[in-house]
């Protein structure tokens, strides 16, 4: 079975990306019973830390998505069925790595809406909170 030259550096980069996330969130926001802590001093801070995150995350998928298809060993039947059932769990089924994947991107996301709507109530503007996104740059 070969899965590509990239493979193993594929689940790697996504991992460290996923790691870098908790690492982040955790050095912005002081553990609270298991949840970080919001306030109006970190939370542009946190959505900040989130969307980069997110982009990351979206960025290694994207670009191991092509190295998580796996070759046929051979042109029997069973090497034809094998890496039809890899291909499906690496990337094709709903419930794929890569699927997997995608659903905690969007539950960042989500937490970015939240995050957002939690800076709007602390009483930043949406100037303020595009300027935190994207480092004071001008739309």
């Amino acid at each position: 079975m070969n899965a590509g030259p990239s493979s193993g550096g594929i689940f790697s980069a996504i991992g460290r990306t996923l790691a870098e996330v908790g690492e982040s969130i955790a050095r912005a926001t002081p553990p609270a019973g298991g949840h970080f802590v919001v306030s109006k001093d970190n939370v542009l801070a946190a959505v900040k830390i989130i969307q980069s995150s997110a982009d990351a995350l979206r960025n290694d998928v994207e670009q191991a998505t092509a190295d998580l298809t796996v070759v046929p060993p051979g042109d029997d039947d069973v090497s034809g069925q094998m890496t039809d059932a890899w291909n499906a769990r690496l990337s094709g089924d709903p419930d794929s790595y890569r699927e997997r994947i995608q659903l905690y991107i969007d539950g960042l996301h989500n937490l970015i809406t939240q995050l957002t709507a939690s800076a709007k109530q602390y009483g930043y503007t949406e100037d303020d909170i595009f300027h935190a996104l994207n480092g004071g740059a001008r739309g």
